[in-house]
């Protein structure tokens, strides 16, 4: 009577252990692949919003692969100060494929910022809107970051 037992009792831990493994193996191959596009993978990761004086406050982002409604999520670390929209408007990130700008929306898909792609390469907002923002690739521990002026920085002049 005690085999019996012993082996319904191990029966059913070899079932229940086949029915965790391929959940488990589906939850981390899901979240390994990304959603978003390879030509827009360089869009994820880290970004500043920044105004005409960089002396006034900064407004941190970070594109995520994450999907969202519209696009993909965004996360705001901290609340940004006025006049930079509310952490709230900041939900999802995308691009138009209509003029290629980058689109930031709220929760309802309405666009709360369209940034341009300019001559050197950079995003910011139509210059005849004010206050006029930039989205930047953050500062690095010596300084540099932000704008790429193309100058190796140990290069002789």
């Amino acid at each position: 009577m005690m085999r019996l037992v012993l082996r319904g009792a191990r029966l059913a831990a070899a079932l229940a252990a086949l029915t965790v493994v391929p959940v488990l193996a589906q939850d981390t191959s899901s979240e390994a692949q990304s959603s978003v596009p390879e030509e827009l993978q360089g869009m994820v990761g880290d970004f500043i919003l920044e105004q005409d004086d960089e002396s006034l406050p900064k407004c941190p982002l970070t594109f995520t692969d994450q999907e969202a409604a519209g696009g993909w999520a965004i996360e705001v670390p901290e609340a940004c100060p006025a006049p930079y929209p509310p952490a709230d408007q900041f939900v999802a990130w995308n691009i138009d494929e209509a003029d290629g700008s980058v689109i930031l929306l709220n929760a309802e898909r309405q666009v709360t910022m369209r940034l341009f792609e300019d001559e050197d390469g950079l995003y910011d907002t139509d210059p005849n809107v004010t206050p006029r923002f930039y989205l930047l690739s953050p500062y690095d521990e010596d300084g540099t970051g932000g704008e790429d002026d193309g100058m190796d920085s140990g290069a002789a002049e």
